[in-house]
């Protein structure tokens, strides 16, 4: 029985060690695998410190990689990648968190190659995007995270294609001012449109600097990014006074024309 028992043991242990090194070759591709497997077996001798809750933890793994020089991403020559994501959670949200973390990267130039959403809320989005290097999973793991979003597959498969399965359950938008009820926020002069948290308010109240031409736009969205209400003004306004919808969790604001119509900014204020 004894024996039985630690056999089960070392066949975990095993079949463990076999999952665990197939997610590094996804990382890094076969071939930098095989090159590098004495240095990756040394690397994560301990693979059990690699895992939290029992899912691999990618952000910890690929550090270890990029220190040891392990996730190359450079190509010698400009590149179209095919580069697809699987999210399976609020498609809307999950996609400007991937655009704003591309964005944060630096990646601004690419299109949509491909885009599929089911009725259980799966979104397999495919991008083609043309550049000397790939797009560091390292960095991008670290952007999704600011969004309480993580990774969880990553697969390169070939030399231009790579996929991720991203878990966006829980995620946010990070950039999102939070404003409460009563506070007053001052904006200054925006390089893109106002985008805020509110939460359980009923009134909104915006003051534009003098010096602005506001065409107000602004836009209701519930906690997974479905419009809710948008309101657009043809006329210039130095104040605007607004009832909240119920279930608004982020209020977009924007002049309907250009932003140089409140490059002195707006002041917000959040009421019951």
């Amino acid at each position: 029985m004894f024996k039985i028992f630690i056999s089960s043991i070392i066949l975990f242990a095993s079949l463990n060690a076999i999952t665990f090194n197939e997610k590094i070759i996804n990382i890094i591709g076969y071939n930098e695998y095989s090159q590098n497997k004495g240095l990756i077996d040394h690397l994560f001798s301990n693979k059990e410190a690699y895992y939290k809750n029992g899912s691999l933890n990618y952000l910890v793994v690929m550090e270890k990689l990029k220190l040891n020089g392990l996730l190359k991403m450079a190509y010698s020559e400009p590149q179209d990648l095919i580069i697809t994501f699987n999210i399976n959670y609020d498609p809307i949200k999950s996609i400007k968190i991937i655009s704003d973390s591309l964005k944060a990267l630096g990646y601004y130039h690419y299109f949509t190659k491909h885009l599929l959403y089911d009725q259980n809320s799966n979104l397999t989005w495919t991008i083609n995007l043309k550049t000397e290097a790939a797009i560091d999973p390292l960095m991008l793991s670290k952007e999704l995270s600011n969004h309480n979003c993580q990774f969880i597959d990553i697969r390169k498969e070939g030399y231009i294609k790579w996929m991720y399965t991203i878990d966006t359950s829980d995620s946010i938008i990070s950039k999102a001012e939070l404003i409460s009820s009563g506070e007053r926020v001052d904006f200054r002069k925006p390089l893109k449109p106002y985008f805020i948290k509110v939460e359980g308010s009923k009134n909104l109240n915006i003051l534009s600097k003098p010096g602005n031409q506001w065409f107000p736009q602004i836009v209701f969205y519930d906690k997974h990014l479905n419009i809710l209400d948008i309101v657009k003004e043809d006329n210039k306004y130095d104040s605007l006074q607004l009832e909240i919808p119920e279930e608004t969790t982020y209020i977009k604001i924007n002049d309907i024309y250009t932003l140089t119509n409140i490059k002195r900014g707006l002041s917000v204020i959040i009421k019951e």
